[in-house]
């Protein structure tokens, strides 16, 4: 059965057609578009690190174990799904994030062909152990690459200082030592918990038949029974791990990024929290904003100052990032900037400014395939309605603006700052 979910403000419908075995397929067609782009998803991130099936014990794997099994799952007994995809010329790859492991390919032709390759490589695992331990080296070298990034490394100190016992602090490749524990059956036992149909979805948009993607998905979908799959609970508390952390690496620039931890919610209230910081930030912070102006002629910022909101299962917080010579007098100075507008609320005109600039943003999306793709997948990922975000960003009103603001606690913020190296 398909059901048409219709989004009012953009004025597209969106087909949702739930497979067997519980497969949720979201599917977008774009009129006049020539690519089209699949997304296929398991609900399986680096921080299901602990999980008990149907109700049993719960099983600790290694961290980066859902990384470590989106590398393996692209090789196959006969031919690796990258050499299927390059034969019908369309353009493929993978990514873990912290709550999902996403497969995706995009193409001009042969959709339906595509299509089925997706679905069947996801499907179907090879796991030896020697495939598993060839790919050590590869993950091992990728884990060093990254932990020598400074753009990475003041990211993921920014987690360890926010969060303490969610395990959203941890790495999502592991480290060299927790990824030598993982083994085939590893692989194999996460595999057949996470990779369920009903844990999984699949989202679709550009130029494509609906009625393809359902023929495909009855036709190449296996049969599974619906596990009930549960992470292990954690008590994470409301208040901020570390205030403050600080790396010396081989930069021209002191870079830092801010975090203003804040309570986790789930489905239409965790986009409300989302889009509210997203436009209360730009008010406050933004480019266009006069703290941005007179930062920047103290010459405190520079242009690669920006805002925003990092969200997902579990996490969620307001953070600013960017360059400068005196990090923590930004901290400073955002903090009061957000203790001054407490007292001082902005005013509706510039509620409205920065709600239509965010609506527009949010509208540019729709004329993109692959942002399409990724807002199917975002919503599917939250459990939320298709076109929830910019529905929300639409009806943004100004008296909720404010609730959001005096809830926020500027103090209960954490600062990670990655300092120039001394040679």
């Amino acid at each position: 059965m398909t059901e048409k979910i219709y989004g009012s403000v953009i004025k597209e419908t969106c087909l949702k057609y739930t497979a067997p075995g519980g497969l949720n397929v979201f599917m977008l067609p774009m009129e006049g578009y020539s690519a089209a782009v699949a997304q296929f998803s398991a609900r399986f991130g680096s921080q299901d690190n602990s999980f008990s099936v149907n109700g049993g014990e719960f099983t600790r794997i290694p961290d980066g174990t859902a990384h470590y099994l989106e590398h393996k799952l692209f090789e196959s007994e006969e031919k690796d799904a990258f050499s299927l995809f390059a034969q019908t010329g369309a353009s493929c790859n993978a990514g873990t994030s912290f709550d999902y492991t996403q497969y995706y390919f995009s193409c001009a032709d042969s959709f339906r062909k595509n299509l089925e390759i997706l679905l069947d490589f996801v499907q179907d695992p090879y796991f030896t152990a020697e495939n598993v331990e060839k790919e050590r080296g590869i993950i091992g070298q990728e884990i060093t690459m990254y932990r020598d990034n400074p753009s990475w490394r003041v990211f993921t100190n920014l987690l360890e200082g926010l969060y303490s016992k969610n395990p959203v602090r941890n790495d999502i490749a592991g480290t060299v030592e927790s990824i030598a524990e993982i083994t085939e059956k590893t692989l194999y036992d996460c595999y057949n918990a996470y990779y369920n149909p009903a844990n999984m979805f699949l989202c679709v948009s550009g130029n494509f038949d609906p009625d393809e993607v359902i023929a495909v998905c009855e036709s190449r979908l296996k049969s599974r029974p619906a596990l009930d799959i549960k992470a292990e609970p954690f008590d994470e508390p409301l208040g901020v791990n570390r205030r403050r952390t600080e790396l010396a690496m081989p930069v021209a620039k002191p870079i830092f990024e801010i975090g203003f931890k804040m309570p986790s919610k789930n489905g239409a209230e965790s986009v409300e929290d989302y889009v509210y910081h997203n436009i209360l930030f730009d008010i406050m912070l933004g480019d266009t904003s006069d703290f941005f102006e007179e930062m920047r002629k103290n010459s405190l910022l520079n242009e690669e100052f920006s805002v925003g909101v990092f969200s997902g299962r579990g996490h969620l917080f307001p953070f600013a990032r960017g360059e400068s010579d005196d990090p923590d007098r930004v901290l400073a100075e955002i903090q009061r900037r957000i203790d001054a507008f407490k007292t001082v609320p902005p005013s509706k005109e510039e509620f409205e400014r920065i709600k239509r600039a965010t609506y527009g943003a949010l509208v540019r999306d729709y004329n993109n395939v692959d942002s399409v793709a990724s807002t199917l997948s975002e919503a599917a990922l939250a459990d939320a309605e298709p076109f929830s975000v910019i529905d929300t960003a639409a009806a943004a009103n100004y008296d909720k603006l404010l609730e959001h603001l005096y809830a926020l606690d500027e103090d209960n913020a954490s600062i990670s700052i990655i300092s120039k190296e001394n040679l």
